[in-house]
């Protein structure tokens, strides 16, 4: 996780953060642990009553919260926002661990897998992303290494991504993932 380490430290503030910070009711999987105790998204501070907001991933706004807010990121996926009501079409086995404009990156518990699920839907309808914890970071870690490098040049005058940037995230992507087809899915998941 050394080489994770380098690149999220480039996407913001890190701070080794222990298990005992994990605020759920449920255990906080292994994996996890060792991302927060060895990685640990921590973030600005932007007022003191709020601490910490954690980071998000460079031209793709991927938020990761820091461990002490990661449960309460649950709500409106496993149980609603406002009564605290338990939502029966959410899967226990799932725990949101980041997201991308309220769509939700899941943590499987059950096969450690990660999924991806648009919100707004009617209903939860998942689908793998990556195999695990690990090459799902590494695969944010080259796409958001290759656009926070891009600097201002990453889009153009509309605001459109420059191609030349985008190919680029995709041969970085392709290198973490294997396979170029998996990269433009997973590359296409994030652009929606």
């Amino acid at each position: 996780m050394h080489t994770l380490y380098a690149s999220f430290a480039r996407f913001g503030p890190l701070h080794a953060q222990s298990a005992a910070l994990w605020r759920g009711e449920i255990a906080l999987p292994s994996e996890l642990a060792a991302f927060y105790a060895q990685i640990g998204p921590w973030g600005e501070t932007m007022h003191a009553h709020v601490g910490p907001v954690g980071i998000d991933i460079p031209g793709v706004n991927v938020c990761f919260p820091p461990l002490q807010r990661l449960w309460s990121l649950q709500a409106g996926y496993r149980w609603q926002g406002n009564s605290g009501e338990r939502l029966t079409d959410w899967p226990d086995a799932w725990l949101v661990i980041a997201e991308q404009n309220a769509d939700p990156f899941i943590f499987d518990r059950d096969s450690g897998q990660i999924l991806f699920a648009f919100h707004g839907a009617g209903r939860w309808e998942a689908s793998v992303l990556t195999q695990d914890l690990a090459t799902f970071l590494a695969a944010l870690a080259a796409i958001g290494t290759v656009y926070l490098d891009a600097g201002d040049d990453l889009e153009d005058d509309d605001g459109a991504l420059r191609p030349a940037h985008r190919d680029a995230a995709l041969r970085a992507l392709a290198t973490v993932l294997g396979d170029e087809d998996a990269a433009e899915r997973f590359f296409e998941t994030l652009e929606w």
